[in-house]
């Protein structure tokens, strides 16, 4: 199916974008277009004008202090895994970027646009999450956990940016991830994400298992797994069944428990 026919507008800055994006009705953002003009083409989204913010300055570039690695929100996700900053300092969302779609798809596809998109069964978000990042917009400081509310749906204003990622130098002796999904290149069904920080705290996202990334934070990991199958709001969908996902979920949560324990990174 063909794009209907749609007003365009490039901002030379985040202050036009935001002006932008203030107008009636209300525009889509383009940063990198990997969900957002298929939704377009299939009708799955109804906006007759675009605001592209991909070529923002503002948005872009990688560097890191003695807290935190800031990811710009429209870097994409092909140059975050080529960053020695973010191997160094995050290399759990390197091997997540790894499972994310085709090389096509991560050579325009960024960060902030999968974190606005809010797709309950994305990998990134959860990921984030569960490296307890921050999210930078035009207006305000949140945790990357409070930022998605419904399956396509944040807190963000109709006129608010992601402008940049935060992720903090935390103390982690280990880190596991595992999906499930139908090929290597498709969304994923369902999966988590687990840390262990040093000082044995473990941290758990599970996505795809409820309309919002399900985050469990504690030491006992029994006590957690127990917690996470009161939490479990699967769905059918035309990739699984409800339960599908709910046999599944606790699985891959056990799975990632076990990679965060045993492993280094």
């Amino acid at each position: 199916m063909k794009l209907a026919p749609l007003s365009y507008q490039r901002p030379a800055n985040l202050l036009e974008a935001s002006l932008m994006l203030g107008s009636e009705p209300v525009p889509a953002v383009l940063a990198g277009g990997q969900s957002l003009l298929p939704a377009l083409r299939l009708g799955d989204r109804s906006e007759n004008s675009l605001v592209d913010i991909s070529k923002l300055a503002e948005l872009r570039g990688i560097t890191q202090d003695v807290e935190f690695l800031t990811i710009g929100a429209g870097v994409p996700m092909w140059d975050i895994s080529d960053s020695p900053e973010v191997a160094t300092t995050a290399p759990l969302l390197i091997r997540v970027l790894g499972s994310v779609g085709a090389v096509g798809i991560r050579s325009r596809a960024t960060l902030g646009g999968s974190l606005a998109w809010a797709d309950s069964t994305s990998q990134l978000p959860s990921t984030l999450i569960v490296l307890n990042a921050l999210v930078d917009t035009t207006k305000r400081t949140l945790d990357a956990a409070d930022l998605q509310i419904g399956q396509h749906r944040t807190v963000l204003s109709p006129n608010e940016l992601i402008v940049r990622i935060r992720i903090p130098k935390n103390a982690l002796s280990g880190s596991g991830f595992h999906l499930v999904r139908r090929t290597h290149i498709t969304w994923p069904v369902v999966g988590a994400v687990a840390t262990r920080e040093s000082s044995g705290l473990l941290r758990l996202v599970v996505f795809g298992a409820a309309p919002t990334p399900i985050l469990l934070v504690g030491t006992d990991r029994a006590k957690l797994l127990k917690d996470l199958s009161t939490r479990l709001l699967p769905f059918d969908d035309e990739r699984a069944t409800a339960g599908y996902r709910r046999q599944v979920a606790p699985i891959l949560a056990s799975r990632a428990f076990d990679e965060a324990v045993g492993s280094g990174t």
